[in-house]
């Protein structure tokens, strides 16, 4: 004996397939759309803030209460490369250069971070964090 089973297919089930679809790739094309633009560094110290963009090169010494930290950016990254912060986490951290990244010297109170055509309040983006 043949044992078959069909499946029936009814028009709700192709109807929430394809919602399911155009969630999925609307969502893809926010998400995509809100991290395009142009990229600029946002720092900010104890003596104000500064934003600059992230595909020119420069260099910033950002005034703290310990002393000076240098803030490089080049070839579209930033980074702190030195301060006078006792243990260094800020310059092992390494180079940003998407949305929504940040450097942070805490004891020496200064904050880099990389906003998206000049947005500071962007809190789009996807990172390691919401994985």
């Amino acid at each position: 004996m043949k044992s078959t089973s069909r499946v029936h297919v009814r028009f709700l089930d192709i109807l929430i397939f394809v919602l399911a679809i155009l969630l999925v790739v609307g969502t893809a094309i926010l998400v995509l759309d809100r991290q395009s633009g142009a990229r600029y560094v946002e720092i900010t110290g104890e003596k104000g803030e500064w934003i600059a963009p992230l595909d020119k090169e420069a260099d910033y010494e950002i005034t703290g209460p310990l002393g000076m930290t240098h803030v490089h950016i080049h070839n579209g990254k930033a980074s702190i490369t030195e301060s006078p912060c006792s243990n260094k986490l800020c310059v092992l951290a390494g180079s940003i250069s998407e949305p929504n990244q940040w450097i942070a010297c805490l004891p020496n109170k200064v904050f880099v971070r990389i906003i998206s055509n000049g947005n500071s309040k962007d809190v789009g983006g996807v990172d390691a964090s919401t994985y």
